[in-house]
C-alpha cells in the first residue's frame, strides 16, 4: 500500500494542480533550472517538487537514524583503514580487487593523512521501502548532492502549502542544518586556535549542481572558489581575494576528486583543480571535506560484504540490510547470478560518467542464458548483480504513483554523527538521476512527544562568524561587470523609451540636425558608435526599425539590451553566493521576458515572407516588442537595484556592484556631453560677441535622455542653458547623473572596501581624487561666454575626451589592484630583493 500518514490532510485535485504550478514557478524564479551540456536526460525536468510529503513517525525515524549513523561509522572506518594500514585486506575480509582495482581508489592518497578518522564528512544514503521494510541501495561519499534541495523543498512547501504543513503535528526543522555542516568544517581546521578560513571548491556554473554549491555557500557564509582561484605556495593553499592571497585552512570539496590535483591525477580539466594540493594535505596545512578518495565508499561491491565488514570493525550486525548484492568476480556468487539472472540486474560498481550512454544502454543485456556479456567477463569485479525489489509508492494524490527512493544525509565530525531529520524523496521507477534533481518530495520527521521537545543537536553552539568577509578576486570582477552591464541596459532602454516624446516635442523640425551630437554621444556610450541615423527625416522614423531592433532585442549585437541583460544574468549566475535570491528572481525573470520577445520569427523580416505587407507587419511587431522590452527593462532594473540595496549585505561585494554602476554611468554621461557640449562650444567660439545666444532644445532632450531634467529644474530654476548643463553634469555633487557625483560614490565605495583590508593600497582613491580636482578646476565661463576675453587653451571637447580616457582607465586600475593584483607584483619583488 502507498506510504502515507493517516492524519495527513488531503489536497483536492484543483488545489494540487495550483500548488504544483506555484512550486514550479518558485523553482524557475530561483534559477534552479540550469543543466549541464552533458545532460543524460535533456528532456526530463531538472527539478520538480510534489506537494505531498513523506511523513515518518518517531519510531520509524529512530530506526532509520540509527542505521544511517551505523553506516556512517562503517564508511569512515573503512576509508581510514584502506588508506592507511589496510587491515581489512590483510585479514582477507575483502578481496584485494574490490579495493585496489576500484577506479576510485586513489593510490597517491595512501597514508596521506594518517590521523584522519572521518574522511567522509558528508554522506548520502539512498534507501527504498518494500513490503518487508527499508533497504539501503546506494552510498554517496565523493561529492554527495541533494542536501540543499531537501532544505529548499521544505522552504518552498511550507510557503506554498501552509495549510497542509500547519495541520501536521510538531516536526523537526531542517532549515539550519547547513550551519551544522559549517560547524563540522570548522572542526577540521588544522589551526590550533583562531578562526578557520574555509572555501567551497566548485567546478563552476557548468556543473549541473552549481545551484546547490551556491546555495550552501550563501547559507554558510563561505566563498565559492574554482580551481584557478586557489594557489599553492610553499606547501600552503591560498585564495585569491581582493586583499591579496588569503591562506585557506579547510576546503569543502564539491569537485570530483579525479580533477582535484592535475599534478597527481591525469585529468582533462586541468584548470578545475589545484596543482600541488595533495602536498599541502600531506604537510597538514589544509584539510579536505570530503577527503580525496572517498569515492571508493560508493562501490556497490562493498554491499556484498556488508555483514563481514560490520563484524570486522564493530562486532555488530547491520541494523538495516542492503538490497541483496552479489559480485560477478566471486566464483561462488557468479554461479548464483547465472542461475537466477531473471531475478537480478547487472549494475556497474560505480555509475558511468555523464555522457557515457553506451554503457547505460548495454546494462540490461549484460547477462542472459548464454552467460555474462564480454564486457563483464573482461572485468568481473567492476560489476555486481542486485535483486530487483518492488518498491512501495508514495501517495502524491495522483492516479499513477511510482515507487520512490529516500536520500538521507549523515554528518561526521570527530566522534559525533548527525543525520538530517528529513531527507530528499526521489519519485520514479528508477534510481535518482545523476545529472539533475528529478521529481522530488519533502520528508517530514515527526517529533516524539515522550522525549524532549528540542532536538539535542539543535542546542549545539554554532561557530562564531568570521571576523571579516572574504571576497574572491573573480567574484569582485564579476560584480563590477554586473553593475556596468545593468547600467548600460538601463540607459539604452530609457533613451529609447522617451525617444518619440523628444522627437515630437523637444526639437523643432528646423533644428533636427542638432540631434546628431546627442545620438553620437549616446550611441558611443552604449556600444553603438557605428550606427547611423537620419535626422532630417520624419521624427518618428529617425531611428529605423532595424536600428531599434539592434539596440534592443538583437542577439547578435554585443551591446543590445538583450545581450547586456544576458551577460549580466550570466555574471549573476556565477555570483549566486553574493547576489540575493530576491535579486536573482528579478533578473532571471527579466532575461526570460526578453528572450520571449526576441524569438526568431521577429528577428529578421527578410527571412520570413518576401511580400511588402508581411515585411510591414513584421516591422510593426518588432517595434512593438522593442517597446515592450524597454518598458520591462526600465521597470525591472530599478526593482533589481532597490531590492539589492535592501537584501544584499553591504560589504565589499555590494560596493563593487555599485562601483560598476557608477563607473558606467559616469562614462555614459561624459561620452554624451563630449559631442553635445563640444559642438556648442565650437559654435560659441565662431559666434560674434554681439550675437544673441540661441535656444538649445537639444540640451533639453539630453537632460531627458539622461534622466536629469528634474534635477536641472530644481537646482537652476531656469530654461536650459549650456553653461548650467555643463555645470550640472561635470561639477554638481548632488545630481545623480553628474560625473562628479558618480566619482564621489566610487570613492566612497573604495574607502569602504579599504577599511576592511589591512594595508590596502590607496591608489584607486588617489586617482579618483585627482580626477575630481581636475573637474573642479575646469573654468566653464571661458567656454560659454563669448564676451570673455580669455580664450581657453583647450576646447571643451578636448577636456571631456581626457576625462573620458581617465574614466576608462579606472577599470584596469581596479583590476591591477583587486582582481589580477598586477600592481602588487613590483612591490612584492622589491621586498624579496
Amino acid at each position: 500500500m502507498p506510504v502515507e500518514f493517516s492524519s495527513l490532510p488531503r489536497l483536492r485535485p484543483a488545489q494540487l494542480r495550483a500548488v504544483r504550478s506555484r512550486l514550479q514557478l518558485l523553482i524557475r524564479d530561483a534559477g534552479q533550472t540550469d543543466l549541464s551540456p552533458e545532460a543524460a536526460h535533456p528532456h526530463a525536468p531538472y527539478w520538480h517538487l510534489e506537494p505531498a510529503p513523506l511523513v515518518l513517525a518517531p519510531a520509524e525515524w529512530a530506526t532509520l537514524e540509527a542505521a544511517c549513523i551505523q553506516r556512517a561509522r562503517l564508511v569512515n572506518a573503512l576509508l581510514a583503514d584502506v588508506y592507511n594500514t589496510q587491515e581489512v585486506l590483510q585479514a582477507g575480509i575483502l578481496p584485494p580487487e574490490v579495493i585496489l582495482g576500484d577506479p576510485y581508489y586513489r593510490r597517491p592518497c595512501l597514508r596521506l593523512d594518517p590521523t584522519r578518522a572521518d574522511p567522509a564528512t558528508v554522506i548520502r544514503f539512498d534507501l527504498v521501502k518494500t513490503a518487508e521494510g527499508w533497504l539501503f541501495t546506494d552510498t554517496r561519499a565523493n561529492t554527495p548532492i541533494g542536501l540543499s534541495y531537501a532544505v529548499q523543498n521544505r522552504r518552498f512547501l511550507s510557503q506554498e502549502a501552509g495549510e497542509l504543513y500547519g495541520a501536521l503535528p510538531d516536526y523537526h526543522s531542517i532549515i539550519n542544518f547547513p550551519l551544522k555542516l559549517l560547524a563540522a568544517l570548522h572542526d577540521l581546521s588544522p589551526r590550533a586556535s583562531g578562526e578557520a578560513s574555509i572555501v567551497i571548491l566548485t567546478a563552476g556554473p557548468h556543473d549541473p549542481f552549481y545551484s546547490e554549491h551556491s546555495f550552501l555557500a550563501r547559507k554558510m557564509g563561505l566563498p565559492l572558489a574554482r580551481g584557478d582561484d586557489l594557489l599553492v605556495l610553499d606547501n600552503r593553499v591560498y585564495f585569491k581575494t581582493i586583499a591579496g592571497l588569503e591562506p585557506v585552512d579547510v576546503i569543502y570539496r564539491r569537485l570530483n576528486d579525479a580533477h582535484i590535483d592535475p599534478v597527481v591525477f591525469s585529468t582533462d580539466r586541468e584548470t578545475a583543480g589545484v596543482p600541488g594540493l595533495l602536498q599541502c594535505i600531506r604537510h597538514g596545512t589544509v584539510a579536505m571535506a570530503n577527503a580525496i578518495g572517498t569515492g571508493l565508499a560508493e562501490s556497490r561491491a562493498l554491499e556484498a560484504y556488508l555483514p563481514r565488514l560490520m563484524r570486522f570493525y564493530f562486532g555488530e550486525k547491520p541494523l538495516l540490510p542492503s538490497v541483496p548484492t552479489y559480485t560477478c568476480g566471486d566464483t561462488d556468487q557468479l554461479d548464483y547470478i547465472l542461475d537466477s539472472y531473471t531475478d537480478l540486474r547487472i549494475r556497474p560498481i560505480h555509475d558511468p560518467r555523464l555522457g557515457d550512454k553506451h554503457l547505460l544502454e548495454q546494462l540490461p543485456f549484460l547477462v542472459g542464458p548464454r552467460g555474462l556479456a564480454p564486457e563483464v567477463s573482461k572485468n568481473p569485479f567492476a560489476y555486481v548483480a542486485q535483486k530487483a525489489v518492488q518498491r512501495l509508492p508514495l501517495d502524491t494524490g495522483s492516479t499513477h504513483t511510482p515507487g520512490f527512493t529516500l536520500s538521507l544525509f549523515a554528518l561526521s565530525h570527530g566522534r559525533h554523527r548527525t543525520v538530517l531529520p528529513g531527507g530528499l524523496v526521489h519519485i520514479g521507477a528508477n534510481e535518482p538521476p545523476r545529472d539533475r534533481v528529478g521529481v522530488t518530495a519533502d520528508t517530514i520527521v515527526l517529533q516524539d512527544t515522550a522525549t524532549s521537545e528540542r532536538d539535542p543537536a539543535e542546542a549545539e553552539a554554532h561557530p562564531p562568524a568570521p571576523p571579516r568577509s572574504v571576497l574572491g578576486s573573480r567574484s569582485a570582477e564579476n560584480l563590477l561587470w554586473l553593475g556596468r552591464y545593468l547600467e548600460r541596459a538601463e540607459v539604452t532602454a530609457r533613451m529609447l523609451s522617451i525617444f518619440d516624446d523628444v522627437a515630437l516635442e523637444e526639437i523643432p523640425a528646423r533644428d533636427r540636425h542638432r540631434w546628431l551630437p546627442i545620438w553620437r554621444g549616446l550611441f558611443e556610450a552604449t556600444g553603438h558608435a557605428a550606427e547611423k541615423i537620419t535626422p532630417r527625416a520624419n521624427p518618428q522614423n529617425a531611428l529605423s526599425t532595424d536600428l531599434i531592433w539592434r539596440m534592443t532585442l538583437s542577439s547578435r549585437h554585443p551591446s543590445s539590451i538583450f545581450s547586456s541583460i544576458g551577460i549580466a544574468s550570466e555574471n549573476a549566475r556565477q555570483l549566486r553566493d553574493h547576489v540575493s535570491p530576491e535579486c536573482w528572481v528579478i533578473l532571471s525573470r527579466l532575461h526570460a521576458r526578453l528572450a520571449t520577445l526576441c524569438r526568431p520569427e521577429t528577428a529578421s523580416p527578410s527571412d520570413l515572407q518576401p511580400t511588402a505587407d508581411a515585411a510591414s507587419d513584421t516591422d510593426e511587431l518588432r517595434r512593438k516588442n522593442a517597446q515592450l522590452a524597454t518598458q520591462a527593462v526600465t521597470t525591472e532594473l530599478n526593482a533589481f537595484l532597490g531590492t539589492a540595496e535592501r537584501t544584499m549585505l553591504h560589504d565589499a561585494s555590494w560596493h563593487f556592484l555599485r562601483i560598476g554602476q557608477h563607473l558606467e554611468r559616469a562614462i555614459m554621461t561624459c561620452s554624451a556631453l563630449r559631442y553635445v557640449l563640444g559642438a556648442i562650444d565650437e559654435e560659441i567660439r565662431a559666434t560674434s560677441p554681439t550675437s544673441q545666444p540661441r535656444e538649445n532644445p537639444e540640451l533639453s532632450a539630453l537632460l531627458r535622455m539622461l534622466g536629469s531634467q528634474d534635477a536641472y529644474r530644481r537646482i537652476y530654476q531656469t530654461r536650459t542653458r549650456p553653461r548650467f548643463v555643463a555645470a550640472l553634469f561635470l561639477q554638481q555633487p548632488d545630481a545623480p547623473r553628474s560625473i562628479c557625483q558618480n566619482l564621489r560614490q566610487i570613492r566612497e565605495s573604495l574607502l569602504s572596501i579599504q577599511s576592511d583590508l589591512p594595508g590596502a593600497d590607496e591608489t584607486g582613491v588617489t586617482t579618483v581624487n585627482e580626477l575630481l580636482q581636475f573637474l573642479d578646476h575646469v573654468t566653464l565661463d571661458r567656454h560659454f561666454d563669448a564676451t570673455d576675453s580669455e580664450t581657453p587653451l583647450r576646447s571643451l571637447e578636448e577636456i571631456l575626451s581626457e576625462v573620458l580616457e581617465r574614466l576608462y582607465a579606472l577599470h584596469p586600475l581596479l583590476s591591477d589592484h583587486y582582481f589580477s593584483h598586477q600592481a602588487r607584483i613590483p612591490a612584492q619583488s622589491e621586498l624579496h630583493l
